[in-house]
């Protein structure tokens, strides 16, 4: 087929310095065919890895507060590994909190839904989340108590079945003066 009838548009010639050469879309792949990390890792590295590797912390900018001051709290979630981690979880909801054993510092929450879904930290990742503990506890629709004074224990994990034997919960304690 002549140059000037290649189909796109342009007349090329190898011979002539100011007409362009070979067409350059030719030579690059059609299609890049890749497995997302997050797959290949899950499928590789047992579960019981997925869950080793991922950490959780809990902690707050002093361990004793004035009665009434709210207490702030971060959770962190870390995966240290080169690769991604995936942890299945019982619910949409990948992580809770609570105080005292008491699921977002009420003692009336309102239920997770139960599906199966999966928690995934990129390879080197860290999530870091707040919430602010406003020293008293949920104990109807419409009414909250204040926190007794002494020691309370704020913790966090991942929604899996026994999230403290399996290693993704952390928990620290405050004192309330």
């Amino acid at each position: 087929m002549p140059p000037s009838r290649r189909g796109d548009g342009v007349d090329r010639s190898d011979d002539d310095p100011f007409r362009p050469n070979e067409s350059a879309e030719r030579h690059r792949p059609r299609a890049a065919r890749t497995l997302p990390a997050a797959t290949l890792a899950r499928w590789l590295l047992p579960a019981r890895v997925h869950r080793w590797a991922l950490s959780v912390s809990v902690d707050t900018p002093a361990t004793a507060y004035e009665r009434g001051e709210p207490v702030p709290v971060a959770i962190g979630l870390r995966n240290p590994l080169p690769v991604p981690v995936t942890v299945e979880t019982r619910s949409p909801v990948p992580w809770t909190w609570h105080v005292d054993g008491h699921r977002d510092a009420s003692h009336v929450p309102e239920p997770l839904p139960e599906s199966e879904t999966r928690f995934t930290l990129d390879r080197g990742e860290r999530r870091r989340f707040t919430r602010r503990w406003q020293q008293s506890f949920r104990v109807s629709e419409t009414e909250w108590r204040p926190a007794d004074r002494g020691e309370h224990t704020i913790g966090a994990g991942i929604a899996v079945d026994d999230p403290e034997g399996k290693g993704v919960y952390d928990e620290t304690t405050v004192r309330i003066e």
